[in-house]
């Protein structure tokens, strides 16, 4: 994969919902390229689409109509385990509302991903991971013994785990304090500099917004970049 080819591209994207007898319109007219390496936040109110733009790049659901192709495949021809199969080898999510296990500890959540795929070395990386997010007194606890916050690093540290072409990111610091909102912006940006991860971000904060090459602004299901 060059630096110039992106790995991102997204042509004339639209979603659409039912409910009972109305349809409703989430996205409309969605087209993105993003090169690989590449850092983009995605700001815009609440309810305006973001999210969903963000699982239907993931492959986590289906959109109505439009082309997606993550890392030169096409997303949008791909059966659902296909499209897990590719998720698993190219992307990372952290999603709003965590996802994690409840009947794993820390560590066996971070460590999934990894274990999924094969491979050694896991358990140390899982450590190391938890013990760069602030966790390393916690790795034996079970996600209803963790605040919040502690989720969500635990949510952040498995999605560094198999260091993924593409992060895809819903609100990474929604959940945390300040501090330890920097501390996670700053591991963010370093999988970005060290190993060329493409970073995708739903952010409602400046200061991780600002850190980002290029910012994208959702209005109503429309998606346009924001310059200067």
């Amino acid at each position: 994969m060059t630096t110039a080819s992106p790995i991102i591209r997204v042509v004339d994207l639209a979603h659409r919902v039912s409910l009972g007898d109305e349809h409703l319109t989430i996205l409309q007219g969605v087209n993105l390229e993003v090169k690989a390496g590449q850092s983009l936040a995605l700001v815009g109110a609440s309810g305006s689409g973001k999210s969903t733009l963000l699982g239907l790049l993931a492959g986590l659901d289906t959109a109505s109509q439009g082309k997606i192709h993550i890392a030169g495949q096409p997303l949008h021809q791909l059966d659902e385990e296909q499209r897990a199969a590719l998720r698993a080898r190219h992307i990372g999510f952290v999603f709003q509302s965590f996802l994690l296990l409840p009947t794993l500890t820390a560590l066996e959540n971070v460590m999934l991903p990894a274990e999924l795929k094969g491979g050694n070395g896991n358990r140390e990386r899982a450590m190391a991971l938890l013990e760069q997010v602030g966790l390393a007194n916690r790795v034996r606890h079970f996600p209803a013994q963790l605040s919040g916050g502690e989720q969500q690093r635990v949510a952040i540290a498995r999605a560094f785990m198999t260091e993924p072409d593409i992060l895809l990111a819903d609100e990474p610091t929604g959940n945390l304090d300040h501090q330890t909102g920097g501390h996670i912006i700053e591991l963010l940006f370093e999988l970005n500099r060290q190993h060329g991860t493409t970073l995708m971000i739903v952010t409602h904060d400046d200061s991780l917004a600002g850190r980002c090459e290029r910012r994208m602004l959702m209005t109503a299901g429309r998606l346009e970049e924001q310059h200067g």
